[in-house]
């Protein structure tokens, strides 16, 4: 019994390629009642030009043709890109093996052999039909996928470089803030207690006929002065670091790991193979930071005895390696403190690389283009 179920889906259309009329008659009826839209075709070249037209979203195609046979025609429509998705099942009295071997090579997804049975005709075309329109949903939205992806990409980006900027601008607020501070203590603090600590020198050498207590006394407060005034002088190079200013980036990184070297009894050696970089005062500071942040991190995690801070010029940029000899750290474990999230940052912003190994105490390597610290 024949066929008669609806097609799978409304406005399906089958070209159907036979030079035989009969046979493209038989065919154009079968599928018509079934509920397929057919387009017929006698030869392979006014079956090529329809498909170029249009797309079908089938083909069933003849292998004997004159002129241009149905193999041709297949190898054509599969070279182009507005019909090498479409499906196309052969039908031939050719029943060889090679023959189909053939066909598919070619890119046929079936081959009916003649004489055909109408069932078999009808049960293949609506299969390879259904196929097809699961793979063109399933492309659509693999492609609507793919472009919704790409745009989140693209918004990610954006939003990176927002926070990329804001985190600059905020750390120029922050250095501005520590400057203004800075300057504020050494210019009305500090000078009030110079002040006061010039007085109570002069105190001190007039009261010494009044006992050995209030000499004890004034000893102490002049002594209580001269530590403030030390503490003073040490958050002010914290907040801002004076030498940096005056003498240049090397000086400064140079008294840096004096001081770590005092306060921590961590050796720290610091060498580099010039004076001074083209750097402008942003980029200086933020290598003075990176150096100040990494020691900081040394001091408190590494367990270490000693630390070496390098500045070398190399392939027109500035690389900074920081080393210890302490437990360093494991790489597959997650870093959740924000020092090296600020480091990060700081390198991102003037457009370098930083690189941290931990498989033997702690490296850190930051290369930085010297033609962006020039505009910073």
């Amino acid at each position: 019994m024949t066929d008669r179920s609806p097609a799978p889906a409304a406005g399906i259309e089958v070209l159907v390629v036979d030079d035989t009329p009969a046979s493209l008659e038989l065919l154009d009826g079968l599928l018509s009642r079934a509920g397929y839209i057919v387009r017929a075709a006698q030869d392979a070249r006014m079956a090529l030009r329809s498909a170029r037209a249009r797309a079908p979203d089938l083909i069933l195609l003849d292998v004997r043709m004159p002129g241009m046979d149905g193999y041709e025609l297949c190898r054509r429509l599969k070279a182009d890109a507005a019909t090498r998705d479409v499906p196309v099942i052969f039908l031939s009295a050719l029943r060889e093996t090679g023959d189909m071997v053939k066909g598919f090579a070619l890119g046929a997804v079936d081959y009916i052999a003649k004489p055909f049975q109408a069932d078999e005709v009808l049960a293949r075309v609506r299969t390879h039909v259904e196929l097809y329109r699961l793979q063109t949903r399933l492309e659509e939205s693999v492609e609507a996928r793919t472009r919704q992806l790409r745009q989140s990409e693209a918004e990610l980006r954006d939003s990176q470089e927002r926070l990329r900027e804001l985190t600059g601008f905020l750390q120029t607020v922050r250095e501005d803030e520590r400057t203004s501070i800075a300057r504020e203590l050494h210019d009305e603090l500090g000078q009030a207690l110079t002040a006061l600590r010039i007085d109570l020198g002069w105190l001190r050498r007039q009261c010494g006929g009044l006992g050995e207590t209030v000499r004890t006394r004034a000893d102490a407060a002049y002594a209580l002065v001269e530590r403030t005034i030390d503490s003073l002088r040490r958050i002010s190079e914290g907040l801002r670091p004076g030498m940096l200013d005056v003498l240049g980036l090397c000086a400064a990184l140079e008294h840096l790991a004096t001081q770590f070297t005092e306060r921590s009894g961590i050796a720290c050696d610091f060498s580099a193979d010039r004076d001074e970089y083209p750097l402008g005062p942003g980029a200086s500071i933020a290598v003075f930071r990176l150096v100040q942040e990494a020691l900081t991190n040394v001091a408190r995690h590494a367990g270490a005895g000693r630390v070496t801070v390098r500045l070398d010029a190399a392939d027109s940029g500035l690389r900074l390696t920081i080393a210890d000899d302490g437990r360093g750290f494991d790489a597959a474990a997650p870093r959740k403190g924000f020092g090296l999230l600020g480091m990060n940052e700081r390198v991102a912003a003037l457009g370098g690389q930083l690189d941290i190994d931990g498989s033997a105490g702690t490296r850190i390597v930051v290369t930085l283009p010297l033609e962006k610290g020039e505009n910073a």
